[in-house]
């Protein structure tokens, strides 16, 4: 069963037919873990629960990876994120954490938000998007929270709200659309039947 994060996941939808097919055919040998943002996501979480200062997040970052380009995406993406913070202050809040599968039991969508604060009595987790090439739209994102309500909304956590943030427009989604929860079906549905087209030929 393949594995990939939530960002990972809707990504896969706003690249072109054979990008996609490319990105999750490694999934075949490789049933999870692509998605080189896990520092800056790890370094956030830091940020908000912990309250350590910007440059130690840096730091932690900057340790954790080993290859330029991708340290100079985590190190941005941080620094939208403490820069957001700076403006959105609140009681920061240790966010749930679970899946979805979808199914064909062929795919795991990972949720993880990085951080969540509480303002004006309303807690809001956040999961954020750090794809410098691709918008995050409207659509894309109710998806995202779609899924975060579905696999987390629950327990303790039945009141808190969902979110995904854009680190570089610096924009958060919180709403779902009509159809949204249509379109999160044929989101996954289409995603598995590629891995299971892709498992049969390497088979072949």
């Amino acid at each position: 069963m393949a594995r990939m994060s939530l960002t990972t996941f809707l990504f896969n939808d706003c690249v072109d037919s054979v990008t996609r097919t490319t990105r999750l055919a490694k999934y075949v040998d490789e049933p999870g873990g692509r998605d080189y943002h896990w520092a800056a996501k790890h370094a956030a979480s830091r940020l908000f629960e912990d309250d350590v200062p910007y440059d130690q997040a840096v730091a932690e970052v900057m340790s954790n990876m080993t290859r330029a380009h991708q340290r100079a995406d985590n190190q941005d993406a941080l620094k939208a994120i403490y820069a957001w913070k700076q403006v959105n202050p609140g009681s920061a809040h240790a966010p749930p954490a679970g899946e979805v599968s979808g199914p064909l039991g062929e795919l795991t969508i990972v949720l993880k938000p990085a951080f969540a604060l509480e303002r004006k009595g309303t807690i809001t987790a956040y999961v954020p998007w750090m794809f410098k090439d691709a918008r995050l739209t409207s659509n894309i994102a109710g998806i995202g929270v779609h899924l975060l309500e579905l696999g987390l909304q629950t327990g303790a956590y039945q009141d808190w709200r969902f979110a995904l943030f854009d680190t570089v427009t610096k924009k958060a989604f919180s709403r779902t659309h009509k159809n949204t929860a249509e379109a999160a079906h044929f989101l996954i549905r289409s995603q598995e039947e590629q891995l299971v087209a892709q498992k049969s030929k390497k088979v072949a």
